[in-house]
């Protein structure tokens, strides 16, 4: 198992701080925005979380962050070469939703992964993510500090009918994290379900709970 440093417990740490915020907000949401995505969001049964744990719908106050976190585009970074920028997804309640939870820790003492679903209204096209994502293996992402970034393209994604997958690995090198991100897209609507983990252990290999996950939500979000 990778080794988990102090920034990687502040990464994860501050994905939780969003979700303990996102909880507490989405108790003041008076109803869903008009058109939005919310009716497509997947059944929190489909999270691979322990017995009693919570499943978060993220409110809108808090859709800038979680949405960045999920591209690879936080707000305000910049990519370093530009050509390499990730496709953005749309922060505005009315286009976007997304739940999120915490799995099983892998071990006692380790940062929990993180499982995020997203339903989206896109004007991209997911082979121009793809195309990007092959091209781009290597980048530096600029915010904060600099952020080197690794991409791995998966070749095991599960089929969609009547709909265009890709997967793809995104590894930050400092403070060390994996996202492994399956996606799915049929006309404007495309499905995000990621995995956001500690390391770079097993990053090649789709974990089995990911891929029930993006089944869910695709078979909810294009429906």
């Amino acid at each position: 198992m990778a080794e988990v440093t102090d920034g990687t417990r502040r990464a994860l740490g501050a994905a939780a701080a969003v979700l303990a915020v996102a909880a507490v907000g989405a108790c003041a949401v008076d109803g869903d925005p008009v058109d939005s995505m919310a009716h497509r969001s997947v059944a929190a049964s489909a999270f691979p979380v322990e017995p009693g744990a919570e499943v978060t719908t993220i409110p809108p106050a808090q859709l800038s962050a979680i949405v960045g976190d999920i591209s690879g585009l936080p707000v305000g970074a910049q990519i370093d070469p530009p050509d390499c920028a990730p496709q953005p997804i749309s922060p505005l309640a009315t286009d976007t939703a997304v739940q999120t939870a915490f799995g099983r820790a892998p071990a006692p003492g380790a940062p929990p992964p993180a499982y995020t679903t997203v339903i989206t209204r896109t004007g991209d096209r997911l082979d121009d993510l793809a195309a990007t994502v092959t091209r781009c293996r290597h980048y530096t992402r600029h915010s904060a500090v600099p952020v080197a970034i690794d991409q791995r393209v998966l070749d095991d994604v599960p089929a969609v009918s009547g709909a265009r997958v890709f997967g793809y690995v995104r590894l930050e090198s400092s403070p060390g994290v994996a996202t492994t991100l399956l996606v799915a897209q049929r006309g404007n609507i495309r499905v995000y379900a990621t995995r956001r983990i500690a390391g770079d252990a097993d990053a090649d290999a789709v974990d089995p709970a990911l891929v029930r996950l993006f089944t869910a939500a695709a078979a909810e979000g294009l429906r």
